[in-house]
């Protein structure tokens, strides 16, 4: 029984999130979400504006997804070791939730002027882990001199979202026209990331 406004908004944005998974975007509608609520439309503009809003929210709630699945990457002793399980962690989540990383990272970026604190954190939060990882490395000396520990996650970020892109393009990997099997993907990923946290390591 949903007995708080809080779970009611919770609830809206999972079940926005599977309607999008199944139909796509023009799938979710204020009225399908309503529907399967077994809620009034009037329901859901209690807590949204409008279809905007649920995607904002839902932009929020799979960076909250990403983050958490990340985490137990960060923990690890070893600084190049920690960024190449992220990003194999990172391919793997797109791969798993392709409709919602879309959501994410294929559309129109979300305005952060509106944002409070709590979300700016969300937003840079593991990013600021890959952040401590590369500076464990570089304290480590396992990095190159010229390796830029602030801005070497976006690097890192910006191969692993073309691999990922292109894997759900069906450009590469399984269903893709060269098709792998799932173990050559996986093989695939992991030479990827292993060849890309290299390129960072001192000779």
């Amino acid at each position: 029984m949903r007995n708080t406004q809080s779970s009611l908004k919770d609830e809206i944005v999972r079940v926005a999130v599977e309607l999008g998974t199944e139909l796509g975007e023009d799938g979710l509608t204020m009225r399908g979400i309503a529907s399967r609520l077994g809620v009034s439309a009037t329901a859901l503009y209690q807590h949204f504006e409008g279809k905007a809003s649920i995607l904002r929210a839902i932009r929020l709630h799979g960076l909250s997804m990403i983050n958490t699945t990340l985490e137990p990457c960060f923990s690890g002793p070893d600084g190049l070791a920690c960024i190449a399980d992220a990003s194999r962690t990172y391919i793997r989540f797109a791969r798993d939730n392709q409709w919602l990383y879309g959501v994410l990272f294929a559309g129109e970026g979300m305005n952060q002027s509106p944002l409070n604190q709590d979300e700016h954190t969300l937003i840079r939060h593991s990013n600021d882990k890959l952040i401590g990882c590369f500076q464990q490395a570089k304290d480590a000396g396992q990095l190159r001199d010229d390796v830029d520990v602030s801005s070497a996650p976006l690097l890192v970020w910006a191969a692993n979202h073309g691999l990922a892109a292109l894997m759900i393009n069906g450009r590469i990997g399984v269903g893709s026209q060269g098709a792998m099997t799932p173990d050559e993907e996986a093989a695939f990923v992991d030479n990827f990331v292993k060849t890309n946290v290299s390129g960072f390591q001192r000779a």
